[in-house]
This record gives C-alpha cells, sequence and structure tokens, in this order.
C-alpha cells in the first residue's frame, strides 16, 4: 500500500531546516581543517599533504553541494526530486544541480582512491624515489578514474525525460505522491529506466570500492614487510602513522556507503520512506564532517593548532602529548 509521509524530518521545510543547521556548523570546521593542511602540515607529512588537501576539498564541497547549495529533496525509489537549496532561488536548472551534486559525490569518491593510491606508492616506492615512468602511469591512472567520475553519467543527461514524461512516471511509480512534489517548476527526474541508473551508479561505485579495498590492502602487505626491517620503535611508529591515515577515511567512508546502500535498496525494492530519503543525504553532509574531525583528531600537529584555539581543552591537551623522541622518529621514516 502506498503511504507517502511528508510529515516532520520527511517535509521539505523541517530537512532544509537541518541542513541549513548542518552548514553553519560545518563550514568553519571546513575552513579550519582546509588551513591547517596547507598552513599546519609539517615536513615530516609532505607527502600525504596534498593528497589530504584534495580528499578534504571534494569532501567539504560535498558537504556544503548538499547542505546548502542544492539540497536535494529526493523521492527514492524515484531517482528525482525537487532541489531546495540557494541554486533553486538563484533559477539554475535542477537537471544541472543534479549533475552536480552527484559530480562531488563521484569526486569525493575518487579523492578517497587517489589518497589510497598516494600512500600504497609511498610505501612501495618511498615518497621521493619514483622514477618518471613510475610517475606518468600514476597520473595516467588517476586521470582515468577523475574522468570517469566527470563522465558516467553523461548517458543519462543525453536522454532526459520531458516534464510530462516525468511526472506520468512519478505517479505511475508512487501513486500517493502529493500533486505539490511533482507539479512543482522544479520537480526532475533524471530517468525513467532505474537499470540504467542502477548500472552507472552502482557500476562506478563498486569499481571505486574495489579500487580503494586493493589498495588498502598493498598498502598493508607493504607496510608488512618494511617495517621487519625497521627497528621496533620506528616500526611501531609507522604503524601508528599509517593506522591515522587510515581511520581519518575510513570512519567518514562508513558514512558514505551506508546511505549508497540504501538508494540502492530502494530501486532493488521499491522501498519508499522519505524520513530515511531526507535521513540518506543527512548522513552524506555528514561524510565531510566526520572527515575533518577525524583528521584533527588524529594528527598531532593539527590537535596542537586547535589547542591554541581551545586552550581549556584538557582532554585534547592530554592526547596531543607525544615525547619529541617519537617525532624525530616519525620525520624520519615518513
Amino acid at each position: 500500500m502506498c503511504d507517502f509521509n511528508d510529515s516532520g524530518l520527511a517535509s521539505q521545510q523541517v530537512f532544509s531546516m537541518v541542513l541549513h543547521i548542518m552548514t553553519a556548523i560545518e563550514l568553519p570546521i571546513h575552513l579550519f581543517g582546509g588551513f591547517v593542511i596547507l598552513f599546519r602540515t609539517p615536513a615530516k607529512m609532505t607527502s600525504v599533504k596534498w593528497s589530504m588537501f584534495i580528499l578534504h576539498f571534494w569532501s567539504s564541497l560535498l558537504d556544503i553541494t548538499t547542505c546548502f547549495l542544492v539540497i536535494p529533496y529526493t523521492i527514492f525509489p524515484i531517482p528525482g526530486g525537487v532541489p531546495l537549496g540557494i541554486l533553486s532561488l538563484l533559477n539554475v536548472h535542477s537537471m544541472v544541480q543534479g549533475f552536480i551534486l552527484v559530480i562531488c559525490g563521484a569526486l569525493t569518491g575518487i579523492s578517497i582512491l587517489a589518497f589510497f593510491e598516494n600512500r600504497c606508492n609511498s610505501m612501495k616506492y618511498g615518497p621521493y624515489s619514483q622514477s618518471k615512468k613510475t610517475k606518468v602511469i600514476r597520473y595516467l591512472y588517476l586521470a582515468i578514474n577523475y574522468s570517469m567520475a566527470f563522465g558516467f553519467m553523461i548517458p543519462v543527461y543525453l536522454q532526459l525525460p520531458g516534464k510530462r514524461e516525468s511526472e506520468i512516471y512519478a505517479i505511475k511509480t508512487i501513486p500517493c505522491l502529493p500533486s505539490k512534489i511533482y507539479k512543482n517548476d522544479k520537480f526532475f527526474v533524471a530517468s525513467t529506466n532505474i537499470s540504467f541508473i542502477f548500472s552507472l551508479v552502482g557500476g562506478l561505485t563498486v569499481l571505486v570500492t574495489v579500487q580503494i579495498l586493493y589498495q588498502v590492502i598493498y598498502s598493508v602487505i607493504e607496510l608488512r614487510n618494511r617495517t621487519k626491517k625497521l627497528s621496533r620503535v620506528t616500526s611501531t611508529l609507522q604503524k601508528r602513522f599509517s593506522i591515522a591515515l587510515y581511520v581519518q577515511v575510513a570512519i567518514p567512508m562508513i558514512a558514505y556507503l551506508f546511505p549508497m546502500l540504501y538508494v540502492f535498496s530502494t530501486w532493488a525494492f521499491d522501498i519508499l520512506s522519505q524520513t530515511y530519503n531526507n535521513m540518506v543525504f543527512i548522513c552524506i553532509a555528514l561524510h565531510g564532517l566526520l572527515s575533518t574531525l577525524t583528521m584533527i583528531s588524529v594528527h598531532k600537529p593539527y590537535r596542537e593548532t586547535l589547542k591554541i584555539l581551545l586552550p581549556t581543552c584538557e582532554m585534547m591537551r592530554r592526547r596531543s602529548k607525544v615525547s619529541g623522541v617519537r617525532d624525530i622518529y616519525l620525520s624520519a621514516i615518513i
């Protein structure tokens, strides 16, 4: 039985308000995160600085796009909905907004892959000893992945349904959908072919995830082989640094993948819950925030910078106490 509930968190008003509040919280944190990466990253972390910044940039942009620019009120299992963000007020076409949001999500996934790829190659060749041939292969590999992020939705936009076709499809898929939604001038449907959308989005998600898992597994193997040749203290510090990097990405990545799994399940099993639909984008909008907070918490130089701003935070002060000897060892092995 079809039952569309648009009260509480399922309503457009509450959904927009929640995301606006998140914007106010996230924006200064993202700016601080970008600042510490660019200006407080020590020389010992140079090998991961730019891959970390690129990841931070796309994660932050995904948050801002979701919470402020687009605010996608999406009606899964329909691959469409109504954008409620500032871009709608500026009369940006709904499909353009959808394209921007999807591209930001795809580029965030690719930046996670690039982050682990950088770490994997640093473990294999060392951060500064890669040959020109190796660099060319790496750049080509990353260029192909970034090109996929920009181009994988092009087939969808080459066969967009018209306004009337979108309305008919929406009513047929969700008979109880209120007319105020599908009659909205901003309402759009990306495609009336769910299998087509599923194969494109699901295919890219699986492809990127498999590559990330490969890079992580390979890095762990290289780390184990490398630490066998190091002293016990140096080996321990190397492992801690690698774990910190993995934790920095793993926690927000989980927050990103679970909503995607729910979206795929709505397409596969025709699940309708507007509350959960809105929670999908709330979780996605938390991805960058979790990434930034985790990054600050696991890296001492960033914690030290935050400690200057929060001098009364005793817990942070205790966590950031690391001996100078360990810093010397760490700078020698990264």
